[in-house]
């Protein structure tokens, strides 16, 4: 499950990903999009846990459209099963007044 929300100044992107680690998970940057992904194998023979839980290769990309946000300030926290992923709006430029000489 994945929700996208504004708080504050931020971007946030939530997933929850039980079952994984977060040296499972990458989170790359490029251009105008952040893609968070795994690239990995289900779990097979003694190495499956009790747990009955999915574990398959993702990947989600999401795209700044309006190129509003700083993705080269992007922070993650993962804890608990629960991906958290920040992204700060790019601050808004202010207009500077030219003189004409």
């Amino acid at each position: 499950m994945t929700d996208v929300y504004h708080q504050d100044e931020n971007q946030i992107i939530e997933m929850a990903l039980a079952g994984f680690s977060k040296e499972d998970l990458e989170i790359q940057v490029k251009e105008n999009k952040i893609s968070i992904s795994y690239e990995g194998e289900p779990w097979r023979g003694e190495d499956r846990p009790t747990r009955r839980i999915a574990r398959r290769s993702f990947s989600k990309t999401f795209v700044d459209y309006n190129n509003t946000l700083d993705l080269s300030k992007t922070q993650a926290v993962f804890e608990n099963g629960l991906l958290i992923v920040t992204i700060p709006q790019i601050e808004e430029k202010q207009a500077v007044q030219i003189e004409i000489k």
